[in-house]
């Protein structure tokens, strides 16, 4: 199975913020996570995220991270944030792919729903938590997007076909323009779930890039507004 990566358009750069989906210690930090995505992969999306961040920074873009915690009931322990019936139904089940039991340890305020600590957020950054896999359901993220007037979301994370994906759907469901960077996602589920998830993506809701091309013309603007980088 192959994805056809296609040019990015600089053209669409003025309008654009980069969205960082579920950056977190539970799927990327092989010291404390447990949805882990394998070694080399977390490690391939680190290395890109971190270079593909710094590039929006240095261009003035804005750069928003989406993080997923879940509130417990002090009184019960349990969580509050997501009674979907699959999903619980999945608690304690062997992760496709994975071959791990499904845990719900992203709890506020636990280590494994923090930012990988390359890509810790700066100040001037922005930050939306979520309790779905959509970025947008009873966020803020809508609003902080029409007040930054951003009409294109060059976006990666994990996992790519669950939370990537649902962002890509939500976000063309909305008019935004959806720019996949195939090089900065990944899934727990192995990599036939990646590629599925990059096919839907290609073929019904966005382009799909590699993220040196998101890079290289950010530092072109940046060149070409200021005459150095």
């Amino acid at each position: 199975m192959c994805v056809t990566r296609q040019k990015f358009d600089a053209s669409w750069l003025p309008g654009s913020a980069l969205l960082l989906v579920d950056m977190n210690r539970s799927h990327l930090d092989h010291s404390i996570g447990h949805m882990l995505v394998e070694q080399s992969a977390a490690e391939r999306i680190i290395d890109n995220a971190v270079k593909v961040r710094e590039a929006f920074a240095a261009s003035g873009r804005p750069v928003i991270f989406v993080r997923t915690h879940h509130r417990q009931d002090p009184r019960t322990g349990e969580i509050v944030d997501n009674k979907s019936p699959f999903w619980m139904a999945q608690q304690e089940k062997i992760v496709p792919g994975l071959g791990k039991l499904r845990k719900s340890l992203a709890i506020e305020g636990a280590p494994v729903t923090e930012v990988v600590s390359p890509l810790a957020p700066r100040p001037g950054e922005f930050t939306v938590f979520k309790h779905r896999y959509s970025p947008f359901d009873n966020t803020d993220l809508e609003l902080l997007l029409r007040n930054l007037r951003i009409d294109t979301l060059v976006i990666g994370g994990v996992n790519t076909n669950n939370c990537v994906l649902c962002s890509c759907f939500e976000a063309f469901n909305r008019d935004y323009r959806v720019v996949l960077m195939q090089d900065v996602c990944a899934s727990m589920n192995g990599p036939e779930y990646h590629l599925a998830a990059l096919k839907v993506i290609e073929a019904a809701l966005g382009w799909i890039v590699d993220s040196g091309d998101v890079i290289a013309a950010l530092k072109d603007q940046v060149a070409a507004t200021h005459g150095v980088f």
